[in-house]
């Protein structure tokens, strides 16, 4: 028999819940952060003293002169005044601080709740892989990060002047799989535990076969991110009149053609949202029989059709920051729709398991 959520985890509830209004705002701040080109504006990794930004004249000139040393200075922005370089700053400030004070927000209260005797056996297990995913997408920034600061060369021999976006979209990646958890956690806490597998029901089915197809369009469109591959074949539906232009096979190597250069990763990203679309609509008329489908219905066909439109904008505005931003965290949203609909489709969870 089902039972509603248990009041003494109202305050847990809580906490997770405003976890992931910090994290869809992480989202928004890091597609600013790209558009406007910031993320390698600092560049040193301090955790605790870098919270502070330049507090005098001389800091400010110090830290523009590391950043005129990279190549991204060097190729792309010689032309930048130090006025300049405080605007990106500014931005990379941001992203970084809000990762701290999204730390401090999970860490104090999983403290204080563990010393209250609230957070046992899975509740417990779970947190424990939330903080350490939180720390391993904080190091992965970093990592991404350092592929921009040093002479690295892509596959034509190119000088590289901004991130690697393999790297980029392995930050991304793990922070939605942090999210995911979070956020599934929470449904717990409100709807009842669910397992991850299915209630054996093909809605359930069909419902985890899309989670893998969404994850690997986020992950394609972090590619065509890092790339700037939005900015290149900006009309629609076609790519400059064509389905595939010549330039997507350019490489004999499949994994380049696909995922190393603007034209395949756009190609890709641009033509599997039909597939996702198709497949999110599907899913919602197909399956509308199920409870939780059948509820979630408008949601998962509204939120997917959304989706697709702030894409299509985004690809005819050269990637303009408010529909680029909108169509990043909107793939957050998705997500989060798509997974209430796969935990009403899972096969309950015994109370401590």
């Amino acid at each position: 028999m089902e039972t509603g959520p248990d009041p003494k985890l109202r305050l847990v509830r809580s906490w997770l819940l405003a976890g992931c209004m910090l994290i869809g705002f992480m989202v928004v701040i890091g597609g600013i952060t790209r558009l406007t080109g910031s993320g390698l504006s600092i560049t040193e990794w301090k955790p605790i003293m870098g919270a502070l930004p330049p507090m005098s004249d001389v800091e400010w000139i110090e830290a523009f002169k590391k950043y005129q040393a990279i190549p991204e200075y060097r190729l792309l922005n010689s032309h930048m005044g130090l006025q300049d370089f405080k605007r990106i700053y500014f931005w990379e400030w941001l992203h970084r601080n809000w990762g701290r004070l999204m730390g401090l927000v999970f860490l104090v209260p999983f403290m204080v709740f563990w010393r209250k005797g609230l957070l046992k056996d899975w509740l417990m297990r779970r947190l424990l892989w939330v903080m350490l995913g939180g720390a391993i997408v904080g190091s992965l920034g970093w990592f991404m990060v350092q592929s921009g600061l040093t002479d690295q060369r892509d596959a034509n021999g190119q000088l590289l002047v901004s991130v690697s976006h393999y790297r980029l979209a392995i930050h991304l990646g793990a922070a939605l799989i942090v999210f995911a958890l979070v956020w599934w956690t929470w449904l717990d806490l409100r709807s009842g535990r669910r397992r991850s597998r299915g209630d054996g029901s093909a809605a359930g089915s069909a419902a985890r076969g899309l989670l893998v197809l969404l994850f690997l369009q986020i992950i394609w469109g972090a590619l065509t991110a890092g790339l700037d591959a939005g900015r290149s074949y900006n009309t629609w539906p076609l790519m400059n009149g064509v389905v595939m232009p010549e330039n997507v096979t350019a490489f004999d190597s499949m994994w380049q053609n696909f995922t190393g250069h603007q034209d395949g990763v756009q190609f890709v990203h641009r033509w599997f949202a039909w597939v996702v679309a198709a497949a999110f609509v599907w899913l919602a008329v197909r399956h509308r029989g199920h409870a939780c489908i059948g509820a979630m219905r408008a949601w998962l066909i509204g939120g997917v059709l959304l989706q697709f439109a702030l894409g299509v904008v985004t690809i005819l505005t050269r990637v303009h920051i408010v529909p680029g931003v909108a169509h990043q965290f909107g793939a957050l949203v998705l997500l989060a729709i798509l997974l209430v609909a796969i935990h009403g489709t899972g096969a309950k969870a015994g109370a401590s398991s």
